[in-house]
């Protein structure tokens, strides 16, 4: 059953799952007939959007974008981060770059502490945007780079949620020199919200990446001062670990939904568990669920997700199969809580991450989702070059050098009949495919407009029970779900 709205519309409807910084309910949803980008902070949507009025494709939008996303949304990505892109173009075309972050040679036992130096991985998203516009997009990256470095030079103005995270994190920013230099006024106090954020080093070092590439954070004077950071502090990034980083082939999983094709990434993303949790719903009318019982459209949704999410984790993130999700279907008891086998829970449950989705006139789409893991990732600030590492949970946990983090990131397309209907992404760890999924069912299964599909309550099942989004869930909808077996977190 294809949902009321038109497919053009749909098309240019793309969907950011989560809210955007110092945004009203009505300013989080729009429509529009030649593109659209929509991205985490305004600066970084119409730095997008200033490349597609110039004549850029998609891709060319969605690297402008999130090169502003890393100077506007410092906490969530930086240059050195990174990003997982998938990328479908107008012939039909579908690819997907892998931009993981790379544990450094020089790491063999676990950090074991939530930030510093030992936890700053190789960074990935630089050179995999890089090889996104190299090869499917039109314009040269040194222009793409303009928005950015224009923002970081002039600088922008602090909204609610900075203000918020400055004055959490404040504390640990003056742990570390680069940081305090970088994120504390000269003063040493907190950016509050209303003041203009400059940021000199990062538009220095977004310069000589728009004259000589990406390359030069691995190899040149960008990367000279890396390697100088990391001896003096005792971080683990060496020469080599720098030299031979490089963006992989993204594999891309797909399925089928309804009628509507879904696309995803594997490897790195957990695109497996979004498909595979809708082929185990798609054994299930939810539309005569939602009209008769939302009580049970909430639990079997719940069910399917957590068992996706199991199965991932478990085969190591494979692709999902219709056979195994009709399996895991018949498993779910319609009546209560079934047991299902503990998963693995890693510091990837409470990471940061942002998004963002363009598309334009011809029909090229990007999906783009970037990380730097917890928010402002390792806390570690590079003196000299103004951004922050990332952390690494591998080397936090499970120390294997030169492996890439695997997070629930989910770049996703829906298509239908052929054409995009859907670009999607999302923010929250673990959080991730759910949301994705609740937004699918409630366009295509529910046929709500998409600014409610978005905004409408979510379920997340984890180990500690069903986090539940209570604004607009009736009281006699949140004490059913109790009665089945589940133990409600609000949040």
């Amino acid at each position: 059953m294809v949902p009321r709205m038109s497919w053009k519309r749909a098309l240019l409807a793309i969907l950011l799952l989560g809210l955007l910084p110092g945004f009203s309910s009505a300013q989080r949803f729009a429509e529009g007939v030649k593109g659209m980008v929509v991205a985490p902070t305004p600066e970084a949507a119409d730095a997008g959007l200033a490349i597609l009025k110039r004549g850029g494709n998609a891709v060319d939008a969605a690297a402008a974008a999130a090169f502003a996303i890393m100077v506007t949304d410092p906490g969530m990505s930086s240059l050195g981060g990174r990003a997982q892109i998938l990328v479908r173009l107008a012939d039909g075309t579908v690819a997907g770059i892998d931009g993981a972050t790379q544990v450094p040679s020089l790491a063999r036992s676990p950090a074991k502490t939530g930030r510093g130096y030992r936890t700053c991985p190789v960074p990935g998203g630089p050179l995999a945007i890089q090889q996104m516009v190299q090869r499917y997009g039109t314009l040269p990256l040194r222009v793409l780079l303009q928005p950015a470095i224009r923002l970081a030079r002039e600088g922008f103005v602090i909204k609610q949620d900075y203000h918020e995270f400055f004055r959490r994190a404040g504390k640990v920013f003056r742990l570390f020199p680069g940081t305090a230099a970088h994120f504390l006024k000269p003063d040493g106090s907190f950016y509050s919200r209303g003041d203009v954020f400059r940021q000199p080093a990062l538009a220095h070092t977004l310069e000589v990446i728009a004259e000589r590439g990406a390359e030069s954070l691995y190899r040149g004077e960008l990367a000279e001062a890396i390697l100088r950071d990391m001896r003096e502090h005792g971080g683990l990034i060496r020469e080599e670990d720098l030299a031979r980083y490089r963006p992989l082939p993204g594999e891309i999983v797909r399925g089928t939904y309804r009628g509507f094709e879904v696309i995803g990434r594997g490897d790195q993303c957990n695109g497996a568990a979004v498909i595979e949790a809708l082929q185990i719903l798609e054994q299930y009318p939810l539309s005569r669920f939602w009209s008769e019982n939302p009580l049970r459209f909430f639990h079997v949704q719940s069910q399917a997700v957590y068992l996706a999410m199991v199965d991932t984790y478990i085969a190591d993130w494979l692709q999902a199969s219709p056979a195994l999700a009709q399996r895991r279907a018949r498993e779910i008891d319609l009546e209560k809580v079934l047991p299902v086998p503990r998963r693995p829970v890693s510091a990837e449950e409470a990471s940061w991450t942002t998004h963002l989705s363009v598309v334009d006139a011809q029909g090229n789409a990007v999906a783009l989702t970037q990380s730097l893991g917890p928010v402002f990732g390792s806390k570690v600030a590079n003196p000299e070059l103004g951004f922050f590492y990332a952390y690494s949970y591998r080397m936090n946990d499970s120390v294997a050098p030169l492996s890439r983090d695997k997070t629930n990131q989910s770049p996703t397309l829906v298509l239908h009949k052929g054409t995009p209907f859907l670009v999607l992404g999302a923010a929250g760890g673990a959080h991730i495919p759910s949301a994705i999924i609740a937004t699918i069912l409630n366009v295509v299964d529910l046929q709500m407009p998409l600014a409610d599909a978005v905004s409408a309550p979510r379920v997340y099942l984890s180990d500690r029970g069903l986090e539940v989004e209570t604004a607009g869930m009736s009281p006699e909808l949140l004490s059913g779900l109790e009665k089945l077996g589940y133990t409600l977190h609000p949040y």
